[in-house]
């Protein structure tokens, strides 16, 4: 089905617009909360009831990872029996909110994430209640982490939308399958709250291109050599992603390469299931924000990377990306990386602000430069960081050494499986400011001790053992395996160092750490600062 165009010519902000087509609007004391309808053929969940002062609210299912085993493509998909469903939710809301879960299970344990939010549930009976005082992206688990509820409070919208502008591909509440979303300079993509739009939005050589709404797009109908990643863009400037949830993608959900000028707010990536289904890859590009938003991928969250075919001017230089209050779970592989592959001549001024990671896997701030570039000028602050997932590790048949595994901080530069170069890098003036670990580890399987351990091959993948290594070792399979440190530093050799390097208030559990023998280095390491 292609975009509709509706309406009569008028120029509609979309409160307007969703007053005629959802099936609850309302204000009370001061508290106005939009909620959609969903498809009729969409499958509600199986797991929860939910309801906002008092009116239901559909409850949607994604399919997420159970548990963290990981290989290279095989050539196909992703185990299902490593899998499960999970179930989210959405509305829009100005005000205060009370919101009431009821579970299909027993209520044993609930914990509401990110803790750092503060949010206490009141549990009496069978119903979970919270309130929230402003727009939140949260998740609510009950006896555990495994079948959660995301539920996605969004901030009342107040886009400026002619739906019959021949410049807008609208869809409409309703099951649209589209395919290609191919998006020309000037061009809207507004998807509605109560949309489902099955398909990826594809853009090259553009500007000025938008991607609005409340609805949902996903590429679960489209497999993974078919077409391009759910969002793609290639050479377009001044991109502005909105407000929509990104379900099921068949690859790596979004990837800019060659962009300028990107603001993603308030987006939401739920059914991150499939191999490599990272969040965000942005590839050579620059200018970019990331804010408010939310993403839980089965593999890296967010990427700066540079690639040896994107490696043209001015996008030689990867600058000015900044990434904040987000919410950020991860699992598997990195939550905030830049590289593996880092073919640029500089990479800088890059910052992570208020960022919470209610779960993760192997580590939360990385930086892997395997090739030529200049990684320098980049800020952590305020970062939060809950509980590593920690059981059935494995890649391959290679158990995960529980040492390389719930990482705080890992900066390496290193020759890789992902190196495009010949030539390595360095990575200098970093900063670390309020970071606390607050997680809890208790590994299920025995740990691995030394340097014997046995790396799983694969005779039809060349660098199979390399592959493994730099996605468990980081580069110094020695060093990792002996180590209990939550942080570790490697540089290359004597001209590629890791240097400059600024650590202050990281707190583990409430305690804060000031000891630099904590801090695991090798040789080419140099100016770390500890305070």
């Amino acid at each position: 089905m292609e975009s509709r165009k509706m309406g009569k010519g008028v120029r509609f902000t979309l409160v307007t617009l969703v007053s005629i087509v959802i099936f609850a609007c309302s204000k009370i004391n001061d508290t106005t909360v939009i909620l959609y309808d969903a498809p009729q053929e969409e499958s509600v969940s199986s797991d929860y009831e939910m309801y906002v002062n008092g009116k239901q609210v559909f409850v949607y299912q994604a399919r997420a990872s159970k548990y963290p085993i990981n290989q290279i493509w095989p050539g196909y998909q992703r185990p299902i029996e490593q899998t499960e469903i999970v179930s989210f939710s959405y509305f829009d809301f100005e005000g205060e909110v009370e919101i009431n879960i009821i579970p299909k299970r027993k209520i044993e344990t609930v914990e509401v994430r990110p803790l750092e939010f503060g949010i206490q549930p009141i549990i009496e009976k069978d119903t979970i209640t919270i309130r929230l005082t402003k727009p939140s992206q949260i998740i609510v688990e009950v006896n555990g982490y495994n079948q959660a509820l995301h539920v996605f409070a969004n901030p009342i919208p107040d886009y400026d939308i002619n739906i019959e502008d021949p410049k807008v591909h609208y869809f409409g509440p309703g099951i649209h399958d589209v395919g290609v979303i191919d998006v020309k300079s000037d061009e809207t993509v507004y998807i509605e709250g109560g949309a489902i739009v099955y398909g990826v939005i594809h853009s090259k050589d553009a500007q000025n291109v938008q991607v609005l709404g409340r609805g949902i797009l996903d590429a679960s109908k489209i497999a993974r050599n078919e077409t391009g990643n759910m969002i793609k863009m290639n050479n377009v400037s001044n991109i502005q992603i909105d407000g929509i949830i990104f379900r099921d993608p068949h690859f790596w959900t979004a990837l800019l390469g060659n962009c300028n000028e990107i603001t993603f707010n308030n987006v939401k990536f739920i059914g991150l299931w499939r191999y490599n289904s990272d969040g965000i890859n942005l590839v050579n590009s620059k200018n970019v924000t990331i804010k408010n938003s939310f993403i839980r991928s089965f593999d890296d969250n967010i990427v700066v990377r540079g690639s040896k075919s994107a490696y043209i001017e001015p996008y030689n230089i990867i600058e000015n990306i900044h990434v904040y209050n987000c919410v950020l779970w991860n699992d598997w592989g990195r939550v905030m990386e830049i590289g593996a592959d880092t073919f640029a001549d500089t990479i800088k001024n890059i910052s992570y602000t208020n960022i919470y990671i209610p779960h993760f896997t192997s580590v939360v701030m990385d930086i892997q430069n395997c090739d030529r570039g200049y990684v320098t000028d980049i800020h952590y602050e305020n970062i939060y960081i809950e509980d590593p997932i920690n059981d059935s590790l494995i890649i391959g048949t290679t158990p995960i050494v529980k040492n390389a595994w719930g990482k705080t901080i890992v900066l390496g530069v290193y020759e890789s499986f992902y190196s495009g170069d010949t030539i390595r890098g360095k990575i200098d003036n970093i900063t670390f400011k309020n970071i606390y670990n607050k997680g809890k580890y208790t590994p299920v399987l025995d740990p691995l001790q030394g340097d014997s351990i046995v790396v799983d091959k694969n005779s039809s993948f060349k660098n199979y053992d390399l592959f493994i290594r730099d996605n468990i070792y980081y580069g110094d399979i020695k060093y990792n395996v002996s180590s209990t440190s939550l942080i570790y530093l490697s540089g290359f050799d004597a001209s590629h160092e890791v240097s400059n390097i600024h650590i202050e208030n990281f707190q583990v559990n409430g305690e804060k750490v000031l000891d630099l023998n904590t801090v695991g280095k090798n040789q080419y390491v140099r100016n770390v600062f500890l305070k």
